[in-house]
């Protein structure tokens, strides 16, 4: 892979190449986005690129350094992952003195430091000390899905690249490239993503949502039951960790879309979410009004947005399902047929 196949993400590939063509590559860069929304490949490209021994076409993936590094055999190239939740201190440390030789083969160290923002405080110090010295064959590139949680000393001494979702069509694009061929997964995929191509490209792979399809369901049927103690039960049994919650998020927004269309256009053609049982479609389709389903999209997309930084998710998403169980509770809102 390289810079060419990366879609959606022009502004700042663009940033990256031009820093790399007029010789000012960073010392320290932030790569900050969703989880699956490409930060680890760009970054893999980039230090790829900044040690590439060809004049023009950089990375050029023939060259020595670049063959290293797609082997995962450069020796100036570092990956720093979490020990279990964290960063910690004493990886830091060695990192540092790792650090303070010149690079083996190559005129630049690049430092990748995977969820960056799991670094605990001590290390955090620590890190900051290497960027306030910095030596000028280092390159440290830290991927966060929500930077805010590192030092704002760090943050000043970093260059900050902020990865977009991606559009409908621009998922497609990567996905068609990808081998995905079967319009109606790719559909599924993408509605239930948020535009993270990564997520999309784990649910085509692993065919992850077959065995929450029956868990989502069931959660369907308790909101038109109308049992707080159960929807809240449900949640709790599909909410482990955030990636939950935009799965659950993601298959909300699918659904309530497919009961806007159905009530406008009662046409099964266009329903994403065809395996879901058609008496609960009929249900949700009897008991809201349009103006009650803009009103719960609305309300997911703006959980969806607010994830990344989102610390109580499970508390919007809780009020979220409150607030659709009102609605079908609300005899009063319900559309007449």
């Amino acid at each position: 892979m390289d810079f060419k196949d990366i879609i959606g993400q022009e502004v700042l590939i663009q940033s990256l190449q031009n820093s790399i063509k007029d010789d000012m590559v960073a010392n320290a860069y932030i790569f900050n986005g969703p989880a699956g929304s490409g930060k680890k490949t760009v970054a893999d490209i980039f230090a790829r690129a900044i040690n590439c021994r060809d004049a023009n076409n950089k990375p050029c993936n023939l060259c020595s350094s670049c063959k290293k590094t797609i082997a995962r055999a450069n020796p100036d190239i570092i990956y720093i992952k979490p020990t279990g939740n964290s960063i910690k201190i004493d990886q830091i440390r060695k990192l540092i003195s790792d650090i303070s030789r010149k690079p083996y083969e190559n005129p630049h160290r690049v430092i990748i430091v995977e969820k960056a923002d799991s670094l605990t405080s001590d290390s955090q110090d620590a890190f900051l000390k290497t960027l306030e010295e910095p030596e000028g064959n280092n390159v440290f590139i830290l991927l966060t899905e929500n930077y805010n949680t590192l030092l704002p000393t760090i943050i000043s001494r970093c260059q900050v690249y902020s990865f977009q979702r991606l559009n409908r069509e621009n998922m497609k694009t990567v996905l068609a490239g990808l081998g995905f061929t079967q319009p109606e997964e790719i559909e599924i995929a993408i509605e239930n993503s948020n535009g993270i191509i990564g997520r999309a490209i784990e649910i085509l792979k692993n065919r992850e949502l077959e065995p929450k399809g029956k868990a989502y369901e069931e959660l369907l049927l308790e909101l038109l039951k109308e049992s707080r103690v159960k929807v809240l039960d449900c949640s709790e049994s599909l909410l482990h960790s955030k990636d939950d919650g935009e799965k659950l998020l993601g298959f909300l927004l699918s659904f309530f879309r497919d009961i806007l269309v159905l009530k406008d256009m009662n046409d099964n053609e266009y329903i994403i979410n065809k395996a879901i049982d058609t008496y609960i479609k009929e249900n949700y389709v009897h008991n809201f009004k349009e103006e009650d389903l803009f009103q719960i999209i609305d309300s997911i997309k703006q959980i969806m947005i607010s994830m990344d930084f989102n610390v109580s998710y499970k508390n919007s998403i809780d009020s979220l399902l409150l607030r659709i169980l009102e609605v079908n509770n609300d005899k009063g809102s319900r559309s007449t047929v």
